[in-house]
């Protein structure tokens, strides 16, 4: 084409018809791209409360194994001081062996151990 030759209106109108296809696919480019991109997210998120969730429930039952494993040495001790009150009644308690008596709850509760 010569710069002083004019295009025609049917090659104007056609490269105008080729800018137009071109922008309508690249929208359509871009709706999909953020259709899938709008999947992705929705699909990590769901992950990610899944994950969420499981940690969740094995905090719960660590906390609740933790937590009955401290009541059961709970209960122990006090049963031990129960029986070593009923065994050293206060008239009857010596200091060797309230202090021998004292020692053994101490050991139980630091070592959970009973003598």
């Amino acid at each position: 084409m010569d710069s002083r030759e004019r295009p025609s209106p049917e090659a104007i109108e056609g490269c105008i018809a080729r800018v137009l296809q071109a922008e309508r696919q690249a929208q359509a480019s871009i709706e999909s791209a953020q259709g899938r991109a709008a999947a992705e997210v929705a699909n990590a998120r769901g992950k990610a409360r899944a994950i969420a969730e499981q940690a969740e429930a094995r905090l719960a039952a660590a906390r609740q194994s933790v937590e009955a494993r401290i009541a059961r040495h709970q209960a122990a001790a006090d049963a031990r001081v129960r029986d070593l009150q009923a065994t050293l009644a206060p008239a009857e308690a010596d200091e060797s062996r309230l202090d021998e008596a004292l020692a053994q709850v101490a050991a139980s509760l630091t070592t959970g151990r009973t003598p």
